[in-house]
């Protein structure tokens, strides 16, 4: 019995290891005609010949050419209003000069008097008749006469022929100053001194021989309209 289990036993232990050497020989038999296939995996976009089918876009209406749109034309700029220039003002502006505009517009025919008469004067004194002209040299001579007595020229200033100065005075019929004198010329001495002084002079003279000899004179004493309103230049001489 015993004998039989161990039969069995090694029986069975060698189908076994039959077994396993018959499957470890089939295991290493190759085909005797075959041979190795390599393989290589490759893109076959790469290596095909075939083109892919464009894509056909549908037609669609042809697109308009937009034009663009129109710029607004620029509103014409408003013309500019010319500047109207500013008035010149006058350095030489005074109450005096004024004044004188008016007097010039009262009376149109003054007498003008100076210390030497020019020739323009002895025309215009040769223009109206023998009487007229005879009565306007008398006043002259008076006047120069007279203001001669208070006149100081101005010959310790520098340059004293160009000191010249005219004055307007007006009288009354008795012969006396009617307000202070006005200065026609000149018409500024501020920034002239030398002739600052002439004109003082020339003021300080006409007020000094205030009154004036017409009233007594036997020529013009009658004749007031040609001595009422005077105009005398006081002219250095060296």
């Amino acid at each position: 019995m015993r004998a039989g289990v161990v039969v069995s036993i090694v029986g069975h232990i060698g189908f076994v290891i039959m077994t396993m050497l018959a499957w470890e020989a089939r295991s290493t038999i190759t085909l005797g005609g075959g041979s190795v296939v390599p393989i290589e995996i490759v893109d076959v976009a790469d290596e095909s010949n075939v083109r892919a089918l464009s894509v056909d876009e549908p037609e669609g209406e042809p697109i308009p050419n937009e034009e663009p749109p129109a710029e607004d034309e620029p509103a014409p700029a408003p013309s500019e209003r010319p500047t109207p220039p500013r008035p010149r003002q006058n350095d030489d502006f005074s109450l005096d000069s004024v004044q004188d505009l008016v007097n010039h517009d009262r009376q149109p025919g003054r007498r003008r008097t100076e210390g030497d008469p020019s020739d323009r004067q002895r025309q215009g004194a040769g223009q109206g008749t023998a009487e007229v002209a005879a009565m306007e040299d008398r006043v002259r001579s008076l006047v120069q006469r007279h203001l001669e007595r208070c006149w100081r020229m101005p010959l310790d200033q520098p340059d004293p022929e160009r000191l010249i100065v005219t004055l307007e005075f007006e009288l009354d019929r008795n012969g006396n100053l009617r307000g202070p004198p006005r200065v026609t010329s000149p018409r500024n001495t501020t920034f002239d001194p030398p002739m600052r002084v002439a004109v003082d002079n020339a003021v300080r003279a006409v007020t000094t021989c205030d009154p004036y000899p017409f009233a007594t004179d036997p020529v013009v004493a009658d004749h007031y309209d040609t001595w009422d309103r005077l105009e005398f230049t006081f002219r250095p001489r060296s």
